[in-house]
């Protein structure tokens, strides 16, 4: 049985929860239906797919991330 991650998990827990819709409150329910599907997959013989570099990195209407506003010019 191969060994799984909290990231692995993680990253399935996120994808499960996007494809319920993003309810709020039910973070503990994907993160166990993640585990469940992934010792399966594992026990099943199914190879983990590896990503080198995730996209839940980067928050949506992070104001760190958000593009700064462009300045308006004055036209006389």
């Amino acid at each position: 049985m191969t060994d799984i991650s909290e990231d692995d998990i993680r990253k399935r827990a996120y994808a499960v929860w996007e494809a319920s819709g993003c309810p709020e409150g039910s973070h503990e329910e994907h993160w166990l239906t993640a585990l469940q599907q992934l010792k399966e997959e594992a026990a099943a013989g199914i190879p983990q797919k590896t990503t080198r570099g995730s996209k839940l990195s980067v928050v949506k209407n992070d104001p760190v991330n958000a593009p700064a506003p462009k300045k308006r010019t004055r036209t006389v």
